[in-house]
């Protein structure tokens, strides 16, 4: 009898019509930043309702370019949660701005706006909600906060292209949203992101500082210091492939979520967090005090659950040495289920049957 194939946590699904869409890009010949990276840009806009969208080469930059164009570094501090992969303090650090941890929500996973309060500091210049999963940060509170204390708000929508909350779209709802495409997201460019905003001062910004400190590149003229920052077409080309299936995704995501919840509903060992009411999870989880037996169990049958990443605080790059507890507890109970958008149904039904079992 054959073993059973093993099932991933996730997986990018490519096809005919993406690799069609960078060999088209390569056949042009023009293979750097241009038409394919304006057209995706526009299709972003549209989509989103926004005036401004900029390509970047991951959410990592997408974050750290937003900070700098809002005139955030060198003696600020910038709000993150402490529950979030690691890139989003990495990017304020690339910025030269000082990280500030703060306390998750330990039902939403999101930040917790009465910590970052606790939290304010006068040379506090911007906070970071990141919309965990798809969950929207409460960005009604958060928004409050910054009008208080004069702050900028930059969301890390990195997991939640396409969820939205009761005002719109998540990532929209600030002065930058800021999204991944990278492989273990809905949908990829390989490596990539994208800045959203509706200031222009901030669009232009992000373009300086993407290209040499200039807004166009027929430009031999430099007037602010700029990077290399810029996004080839080949990977614009396959972004844009992608993104026509991304409607077609989230549904798929969310009847992944669906089943999942119906397999495992009433064991008393498992724990859903609510589903966003207006949004979807682009990573089904779940909570268990359980958690790691049901991960090396998972293992053992070829089934990869992914554990949530050590709170950010408990990482030797940012150790502070003081204790954050929510966090802590969603990080020690918590886990992603295997989501990939090929998963077939009857693969959900395996895990959860796996997991079952391992409860006894």
């Amino acid at each position: 009898m054959n073993a059973p194939t093993s099932i991933p946590w996730f997986e990018p699904w490519l096809d005919a019509d993406d690799v069609e869409a960078v060999r088209r890009v390569v056949a042009s010949g023009f293979v750097n930043e241009g038409p394919e990276n304006r057209a995706f840009e526009k299709d972003l806009c549209a989509y989103f309702g926004v005036p401004f969208a900029v390509t970047t080469p991951s959410c990592t930059m997408a974050l750290a370019l937003s900070v700098m164009a809002l005139g955030i570094g060198p003696g600020h501090a910038v709000l993150v949660p402490a529950v979030t992969f690691i890139g989003t303090a990495s990017a304020v650090r690339l910025a030269g701005a000082e990280v500030i941890l703060v306390d998750v929500d330990t039902e939403s996973f999101t930040i917790d706006v009465a910590d970052a309060r606790r939290k304010m500091k006068p040379h506090v210049k911007a906070i970071i909600p990141v919309h965990l999963t798809g969950r929207s940060a409460d960005m009604a509170a958060i928004r409050a906060l910054a009008r208080e204390y004069n702050l900028a708000v930059i969301e890390d929508a990195a997991e939640a292209t396409g969820s939205c909350n009761s005002d719109g779209w998540l990532g929209a709802q600030s002065d930058a949203g800021c999204f991944s495409l990278a492989p273990t997201k809905i949908i990829t460019s390989g490596q990539g992101g994208f800045v959203l905003t509706r200031r222009e001062d901030v669009r232009d910004n992000l373009i300086r500082l993407r290209d040499h400190g200039r807004l166009s590149r027929s430009s031999d003229v430099h007037p602010v210091t700029g990077f290399n920052f810029k996004v080839t077409d080949m990977q614009a080309g396959l972004a844009r492939s992608q993104w026509r299936k991304l409607d077609t995704r989230i549904r798929r995501a969310k009847d992944i979520d669906a089943l999942y919840r119906a397999e495992l509903a009433g064991h008393p060992a498992i724990r859903f967090t609510a589903r966003p009411e207006q949004g979807y999870l682009m990573w089904p989880d779940f909570v268990s005090e359980h958690r790691d037996a049901l991960v090396d169990a998972a293992k053992v049958a070829g089934i990869h659950l992914r554990p949530y990443w050590p709170p950010i605080h408990q990482q030797p790059a940012y150790a502070t040495g003081t204790s954050l507890p929510g966090a802590e507890t969603v990080c020690r109970t918590a886990s992603w289920l295997p989501c990939s958008p090929a998963i077939t149904d009857d693969e959900i039904r395996r895990v959860c049957r796996t997991m079952i079992d391992a409860l006894g």
